[in-house]
């Protein structure tokens, strides 16, 4: 049996064939999941990646005794039959255990009350009846709308061409506004200020200003969380990127890291290969019957393939698409035991504002508001029997915000920023320390005394993350899901190029780690055909590593 030293060393030393029929770009959850669905149909597939670890955004950082997750907060659809678990399940994942939050899911702090948003989507109407009896009518067809979103995306994803128009035609208010930004929604719903700061709470999950977001985006956020709730990986996002790695390789599948793709090869306007390089084995051109880029698709396309392979128009589409903002994150360790914190396993929000759409304007002209909303993440409390996350009687937090993308707002140059040298700039340094306190500032207004209890702090920028999953402009999220980027308006699993696909964040499933994981399996169904995904949702895709078992989600 292969140790662990072994695999990690065999991931960033070992050989490389020449030929695969399959090599996927970028070893993110999409990259993964793409790689693990091919290798379990027999394929051979070669996943690569710049970085010394897999996961992308499914990553943790180290620090003495304190463990960090880059990007996986909390995730819906762990239950039976979810969306989680019959990927998990196809992909031949069998060892990740996922424990549900609070019922209590999302604690929000405005100005003049709080507000806690249950799990259950009904009781969050009954709350929200009972505290604006007034607006009934508005909230009612809110969740109308909620709930007929609901019907037509499991239609899609689950049924066939039949079940779908079915739901379509008992769905109105979908087909008035698919096409629609949410602000339309809830112009007809409510001018209750504090209703739509309650139903727009969470835009910080998909960083656009509320009144911009896809109203079908935002929907299916929404409802993603409230079909049964949300949950944490045992172990953190690291661990779920872990166990997609090693059901590829024990499939036959071949991983390699720090191993940066410098182009996609094209001959004869097909793709047959990359080239990378790895100090290793030096700069190498492998070939393959298809290449999935899970990179970003801006780069992917400008970069990697060149855009005079693509049609000029589509091609130029996508250099003008929007990013979403990108987000600021203070990793900060508490020497507070988590059942001292004034709160439970819930996320936390705190707002000066009940309206955000002018914070957006801000960050996107290169101004960061005052006083800038909070979420908070608590690992201490979303995985309580790891001891890794934190040392004995403290907590292990995440506080983020937006932040500008303009790198004049951080004090860095284009060249500093291809060169890594921003590192070392004084505007940058003091730009970072100052938000750095604003956010421990509003955290201190949620947990009195928190300051005094800091036993390590760090932050990551836009240009942090930019550095680890090479994302335009820091977004985490991709390009902006505003209805003319999003649904049919994104670039699907099949490029312009024969042999081509395409898997991330900047795919029609959509952001977020879910959504990155149904584009890999979107691509590998594009690849494969025969209604590989349709039958992974409907959880008909068996894991067929050696000795099968299931993922569990449990209190």
């Amino acid at each position: 049996m292969t140790t662990a030293r072994e695999r990690k060393r065999n991931r960033t030393r070992g050989e490389i064939e020449d030929r695969y029929d399959a090599i996927v770009v970028g070893a993110g959850v999409g990259g993964l999941t793409a790689g693990a669905l091919l290798a379990q149909e027999g394929k051979s597939v070669l996943v690569l990646d710049q970085h010394y670890v897999a996961g992308g955004n499914s990553t943790l950082f180290r620090r003495k005794d304190w463990e960090w997750d880059v990007g996986l907060h909390y995730v819906g659809e762990c239950h039976e039959n979810g969306t989680m678990t019959n990927l998990l399940t196809a992909c031949g994942v069998d060892t990740l255990n996922f424990r549900p939050m609070s019922e209590e899911l999302e604690q929000l702090t405005f100005p003049d009350f709080e507000f806690t948003i249950p799990r259950d989507r009904d009781e969050f109407k009954r709350r929200l009846l009972a505290k604006f009896p007034g607006e009934k009518k508005g909230i009612r067809k809110y969740f109308r709308f909620l709930e007929q979103a609901d019907r037509v995306v499991e239609a899609d994803q689950r049924g066939g061409k039949a079940r779908q128009a079915w739901a379509i035609a008992r769905s109105p208010m979908v087909v008035r506004w698919v096409q629609a930004p949410l602000g339309t929604v809830l112009d007809a719903c409510t001018d209750n200020e504090q209703l739509r700061a309650i139903l727009t709470a969470q835009n910080g999950t998909y960083a656009v200003a509320p009144n911009r977001i896809s109203a079908m985006l935002h929907a299916g956020l929404v409802n993603h969380y409230h079909r049964s709730g949300a949950y944490y990986p045992e172990g953190g996002g690291q661990h779920l990127s872990d166990e997609l790695a090693r059901s590829l390789e024990e499939c036959g599948g071949t991983l390699r890291l720090s191993a940066p793709v410098s182009k996609i090869v094209i001959e004869n306007g097909r793709a047959t290969g990359v080239v990378c390089h790895n100090k290793h084995l030096g700069e190498r051109t492998i070939h393959a019957d298809v290449v999935i880029s899970n990179a970003d698709l801006k780069k992917t396309v400008s970069d990697l393939v060149g855009a005079e392979h693509f049609p000029a128009k589509w091609a130029k589409r996508i250099a003008d698409y929007e990013m979403a903002l990108p987000l600021f994150v203070v990793y900060l360790g508490l020497s507070i035991p988590p059942e001292d914190l004034p709160y439970g396993n819930s996320n936390r929000w705190l707002f000066d504002r009940y309206t955000f759409d002018e914070d957006y304007r801000q960050m996107v002209a290169g101004e960061m508001p005052e006083n800038p909303f909070i979420y908070v993440s608590t690992a201490s409390l979303k995985d309580p029997h790891n001891p890794r996350i934190a040392p004995e009687g403290h907590s292990n937090v995440e506080i983020m915000t937006m932040a500008p993308s303009d790198l004049g707002f951080w004090g860095v140059t284009p060249e500093q920023m291809r060169d890594g040298s921003y590192k070392t700039s004084e505007a940058y340094q003091a730009r970072k320390t100052e938000l750095e306190q604003a956010l421990i500032d509003q955290y201190e207004r949620m947990v009195p005394g928190a300051k005094a209890h800091i036993a390590f702090r760090e932050s990551a920028t836009p240009m942090t993350h930019s550095r680890y999953v090479q994302s335009t402009e820091g977004s985490c999220y991709g390009f902006a899901a505003i209805p003319k980027q999003f649904l049919g308006r994104r670039p699907g699993s099949k490029s312009k190029v024969p042999g081509l696909y395409f898997a991330g964040t900047n795919c029609r499933a959509g952001h977020g780690i879910v959504g990155a994981m149904t584009s890999g399996a979107q691509a590998a169904d594009a690849i494969l055909g025969e209604g590989l995904f349709k039958r992974i949702m409907r959880g008909e895709v068996v894991n067929k590593t050696p000795e099968p078992t299931r993922v569990h989600a449990h209190a």
